[in-house]
């Protein structure tokens, strides 16, 4: 994936560390998942430096917000890319717990499963009735794959923070029994 290989050239020795969360970072744990673009975790006190370093890239901002920017590539052929902004504090903690990955001619770090499985079931909360398969399918998919290491109680507690029981009922079952 030329675009990430890229970025962490830019990016590298200038202290802008980036999370790959979303689709690739799913099939990052051996999960089989289309996606249609590149979705980064960094810094909110960084966005200024995301905005640039995004228009340098010739991606057009789209919709954006305190938490979330959208980018277009100009040319057809490349990969819009969304970046998820949080505060230095939740950064700190989920880059701890992240792996390194390669994508092809690049390497780049992504938030652990049992972090995917939190931010997925935010996403469930928000009831985009679009993204509902994907993200349900993601969550059941890294439960399964034993990569989260969540006990069901670990999992009805990150339901009732992030999603609800309703969600929790739905997946239960689908963390492995030891």
């Amino acid at each position: 994936m030329e675009i990430l290989r890229t970025i962490s050239l830019y990016v590298e020795g200038k202290n802008m560390p980036f999370l790959v969360i979303g689709g690739h970072a799913v099939n990052a744990y051996g999960l089989s998942r289309q996606t249609g673009d590149l979705d980064l975790l960094v810094r909110d006190d960084e966005k200024r430096v995301w905005i640039d370093l995004m228009n340098k890239l010739h991606l057009r901002a789209g919709q954006s917000d305190d938490r979330f920017a959208r980018f277009q590539p100009e040319a057809f052929t490349g990969w819009p890319i969304d970046l998820m902004f949080v505060d230095r504090a939740t950064f700190a903690k989920l880059f701890e717990q992240s792996i390194e990955v390669s994508f092809g001619p690049a390497r780049a770090r992504v938030a652990s499963a049992r972090h995917l499985v939190a931010m997925k079931l935010h996403a469930l909360k928000q009831d985009q009735e679009h993204r509902l398969a994907k993200d349900f399918g993601d969550i059941v998919g890294l439960l399964r794959s034993g990569r989260t290491g969540l006990t069901v109680e670990e999992l009805r507690s990150l339901c009732l923070r992030y999603a609800t029981v309703e969600w929790f009922d739905k997946l239960k079952d689908q963390v492995p029994r030891s």
